[in-house]
């Protein structure tokens, strides 16, 4: 392991391939960046330096021989190594890239600890390099030796020079160190020590030009400090190795302090995992004493998207202040050795150890403070932008040898966390790690699940209650996974949009739902034509060819713009209200219906209604199913919606009937459009097209649709969220 991380660029247009690279990249103790597009790659060169590019061959717009050519341009294969990702079958591009300056190239599908070997290789090449060039300004370093320790060892004696610098970076006096290699290494952690040792050997004989290595070392004071060294070995005219010569740099500060934010670094708090489970092995007592809270910012790229890179990052540095806050807090509450520890683990994750004395019931409860505390919108250049994060926490138990073991529980809990929406909380249990290898599965497989034709689209009716006559359908989409069954979305939906594959799947329902009602307008032409509603995602939402891709579908499946109804989410306004209103008003002029959907769970506010071009409210479940004789209030609340949606000319629709009941009182209300369980569950399409047929005719009361046949209850995978 190299302490001492390089900085790795992944461009990819695929977000699973970025995501599952990206974090196998970073536990293998690498700093990763990754940018979705070779535009976006250059930018991101053109700000910082990477040590190493993985670049995709096959990507829009850019592709990655251009990328490669522009780069070339301005940097040379020692000095930015590049290695290409391609198709096993695309040998001519490989050539190409080769010719044009590639480093070296990997294959998909990616065999992870092959291209582990191959960064390895380039790194240590580049490494090399670097080191020669800088021991040719050895002298001039030492003529600097106020922030540099030098040392020179004499193979043949064993005697070490230590200068007054490298002593003073260990805190000790002179008649403390011992001339020796012995006593540096001793000095070195026992985790470092090895590689260190393993590392001298090589260089000395001869299998690396110049020795660099990273490690941490024990200062007087007690205090773990960071260290780089770099060393070139001399020979004599045989061959042979008879002196060592190096310098050693105090890197700590720059290793351990998060570049945008000031906060801790994932480096830091691996240090400091260390040493709160090293005193736990091996038994652990049954109450946990230890917590590490994983905190991820939900929805941290549509903000990215909306605002760009630079407010996303003043994002950042406020929250955070206002989390280094919180933890002051906390400290000057708690006893000096129950102070926690936060850290920035890179992009929008952020960490929080909690020492001595952390439970079940206390960790939960200091997760719903930061949450609160966060809940307060950031003004980030004129926007006041809210944030929800998904919290997972992991107790430290006997199983946490390593501090890998407790990051990647911790990590397993906040994915299920997220799984509950925006601003989950979840504590580590032991069969998550099952669900979280279920879960990755479903991730691999969704990118494929629309050339599988695997995705069936199911319909439920909307129905209107002054007659009882359907006049509408939702689609509402399942996946008939090969392994665990029929899914629901909840099972999968949140994996489609966090990878992109989303707005692939998105298409396919637009056209097939648009396609199957078309051919309903036909077979039932003595009614008025029905309405097709599909929810449109955040993903989707921010796409820039939505409206095009939209309006072509239309015109590709003959639909009638004024039959489709376009379900969106409130959580697509978080972030840029202005891009959020410019884009609803192009749909507009479609002749499209717009519905603002799960109505009052959400981030609601009236501006939404006053600026923005809706023509329907779809009331949240949770209000029809609270009704309650005894509770007059929950009436009265949905007479005010309803009332509201009126004063403004816009329709209702309520969601989640399944009573008799629920029917009476939104009649009494004066509700007109309603939908759920009471009419049917969500049907295959030949199903609803049976249902259709048995409508009753206008004017008689709403009738019950036998569903028991295709009940999606018996049928339906629990998996996920299902």
């Amino acid at each position: 392991m190299n302490i001492v991380p390089d900085r790795i660029l992944i461009v990819d247009d695929e977000q699973m391939n970025l995501d599952m690279l990206s974090r196998r990249l970073q536990r293998s103790g690498f700093t990763v960046e990754v940018a979705v597009s070779g535009a976006a790659a250059l930018d991101r060169v053109r700000l910082q330096s990477f040590d190493l590019i993985l670049l995709d061959q096959m990507m829009p717009e850019i592709s990655g021989s251009e990328v490669l050519r522009r780069l070339r341009a301005d940097f040379s294969p020692a000095g930015l190594p590049i290695i290409m990702v391609t198709a096993v079958a695309e040998s001519d591009k490989i050539a190409e890239a080769l010719a044009a300056g590639a480093n070296d190239y990997i294959t998909k599908p990616i065999d992870f600890k092959v291209a582990l070997a191959r960064i390895h290789s380039q790194l240590e090449r580049k490494h090399a390099e670097d080191a020669l060039l800088q021991s040719e300004e050895r002298y001039t370093l030492a003529a600097k030796a106020s922030q540099v320790g030098l040392w020179d060892w004499n193979l043949h004696t064993g005697q070490v020079y230590f200068s007054p610098q490298w002593k003073q970076m260990l805190g000790l006096e002179q008649a403390l160190i011992a001339s020796s290699a012995d006593f540096w290494y001793s000095r070195i952690l026992p985790q470092d020590r090895e590689q260190v040792m393993a590392a001298v050997d090589r260089h000395v004989q001869g299998h690396n030009e110049v020795l660099q290595c990273g490690y941490r070392i024990s200062h007087a004071d007690g205090s773990v400090r960071w260290m780089s060294s770099r060393a070139i070995v001399t020979r004599d005219h045989h061959g042979n190795a008879i002196r060592l010569a190096g310098t050693q740099h105090d890197v700590t500060a720059e290793k351990t302090q998060d570049a945008l934010t000031g906060m801790p670094n994932r480096l830091l708090l691996v240090a400091d995992l260390e040493c709160a489970l090293a005193p736990a092995r091996p038994p652990l007592a049954e109450a946990a004493s230890h917590a590490l809270l994983f905190l991820d910012l939900d929805g941290f790229k549509a903000i990215n998207d909306r605002l760009g890179h630079l407010a996303g990052d003043e994002l950042l540095k406020s929250i955070a202040t206002r989390l280094q806050i919180i933890m002051n807090e906390f400290n000057i509450r708690e006893s000096p050795r129950a102070r926690a520890v936060a850290a920035r683990m890179g992009g929008d994750e952020f960490a929080i150890l909690l020492r001595e004395g952390a439970t079940r019931e206390s960790v939960e409860a200091f997760a719903a403070h930061i949450q609160h505390a966060m809940n307060v919108p950031f003004d980030v250049q004129d926007h006041m932008v809210r944030c929800a994060f998904s919290v997972g926490a992991a107790l430290a138990c006997a199983s946490h040898s390593q501090p890998d073991d407790i990051l990647r529980d911790a990590d397993i809990a906040m994915y299920a966390a997220k799984k509950q929406g925006h601003g989950g909380i979840a504590v580590f249990e032991t069969q998550m790690h099952a669900e979280s290898a279920q879960q990755l599965e479903l991730e691999n497989d969704i990118r494929s699940a629309v050339k599988r034709d695997e995705l069936e689209i199911f319909y439920q009716p909307k129905v209107d209650l002054r007659s009882g006559v359907t006049y509408g359908v939702e689609a509402l989409l399942r996946w008939n996974h090969p392994k665990f069954g029929l899914l629901q979305p909840g099972a999968f939906i949140q994996n489609a949009e966090e990878s992109g594959a989303i707005v692939e799947i998105g298409k396919w329902v637009l056209h097939n739902a648009c396609r199957q009602v078309r051919a309903w307008h036909n077979v039932f032409s003595d009614r008025p034509p029905l309405e097709l509603s599909v929810n449109l995602s955040p993903r989707e939402f921010i796409q820039q060819k939505l409206v095009e891709g939209i309006r072509q579908t239309l015109v590709d499946t003959d639909f009638p713009p004024s039959s489709l109804h376009l379900e969106i989410t409130e959580g697509v306004f978080v972030g840029d209200f202005a891009a959020a209103r410019f884009t609803l008003n192009r749909l507009k002029e479609l002749g499209v219906y717009l519905d603002l959907d799960d109505f009052g769970t959400g981030y609601s506010s009236l501006q939404y209604l006053r600026e923005l071009p809706f023509d329907l409210l779809k009331i949240d479940r949770y209000f029809v199913k609270s009704l309650d004789p005894e509770q007059p209030s929950s009436s009265e609340l949905l007479q005010t919606m309803l009332s509201m949606t009126q004063n403004l000319g816009m329709e209702a629709v309520a969601e989640g009937v399944e009573t008799e009941e629920h029917i009476v009182k939104l009649r009494e209300l004066g509700f007109s459009f309603c939908q759920g369980f009471y009419y049917s569950r969500p049907i295959p399409s030949d199903a609803m097209e049976v249902f259709l047929s048995k409508e009753p005719d206008i004017g008689s009361g709403p009738r019950c649709f036998p569903t028991a046949s295709i009940d999606e209850s018996a049928t339906i995978a629990t998996v996920g969220a299902a």
